[in-house]
């Protein structure tokens, strides 16, 4: 019945209230719970918050719960059966709390995070997939992902979640994560392009991948690196989110001097 969507339900009561306790509920608070599944963690936010929205694709999994709340007439809620990806996000100050998808975790992630109506984001994932979240340069987890975040939030693992406290039980271990919003300011256009680029090439030089990046002569990239204060023979994994925005930023300032001959 429910491997259409993939879903794996939290059992684990004591995980749970965990979960809700990170988020540091407030009568005040607007929540965006994305796939709520059986209700385990929406029914223990919903008493302590202002308003709750919770967003769950599956149907039946959302008739359950529009019944759950509709008989016990619990009114400070809105379900939406819709595609989470596909949902248009108001505008209003929020948190988020969800036990997410595997399958399309990163991908809401990648939604979420530049957003700037939101003060903090309790997620739980698979536990390979938040080591790459929260991972530095020179660790062998670091990628975009990881650049990606870092740029606008503030991480934090909080606890494993065994394997045991979820129906049907998964193959892998999951973790739980907590974003702060960095509210940082939009990025260079390019930014997180480059920073992608960059990663498909990991095994090349810093040189290399800025030059095929943006058809710019090596003599002329060494010198945009140098400015930067990065050796040429780095590779992209020994970079932070700082450098990497340097780079682009030099980059683009490049591309308007020589646009000026």
């Amino acid at each position: 019945m429910w491997q259409k969507y993939g879903q794996i339900f939290l059992i684990d009561n004591n995980i749970s209230a965990k979960i809700v306790k990170a988020t540091d509920l407030d009568l005040m608070d607007n929540i965006l719970e994305i796939g709520p599944g059986r209700g385990i963690l929406t029914k223990l936010m919903v008493s302590s918050v202002n308003f709750l929205t919770a967003i769950e694709i599956d149907k039946t999994l959302f008739q359950q719960l529009s019944d759950y709340f509709f008989l016990n007439k619990i009114t400070n809620i809105e379900l939406i059966n819709q595609d989470f990806l596909r949902y248009n996000i108001p505008d209003i100050k929020r948190k988020f709390v969800s036990n997410l998808p595997y399958s399309v975790g990163t991908a809401i992630i990648q939604k979420i995070l530049p957003l700037r109506n939101w003060t903090t984001a309790v997620f739980m994932l698979q536990k390979e997939v938040v080591e790459r979240l929260v991972a530095k340069p020179g660790n062998k987890c670091y990628g975009y992902i990881s650049a990606f975040t870092s740029y606008y939030a503030d991480t934090e693992v909080l606890f494993d979640v065994s394997p045991k406290c979820f129906n049907p039980v998964p193959k892998v271990t999951s973790s739980v994560i907590r974003f702060k919003n960095k509210k940082a300011n939009v990025p260079e256009p390019a930014l997180f392009e480059f920073v992608k680029h960059t990663f498909s090439m990991r095994r090349k030089t810093i040189l290399n991948c800025v030059s095929s990046f943006c058809d710019i002569p090596k003599d002329m990239v060494s010198d945009i690196l140098k400015s930067c204060g990065l050796n040429a023979f780095l590779r992209p994994d020994s970079l932070s989110i700082l450098d990497f925005l340097n780079l682009t930023k030099e980059i683009k300032n490049y591309r308007i001097y020589r646009a000026g001959f």
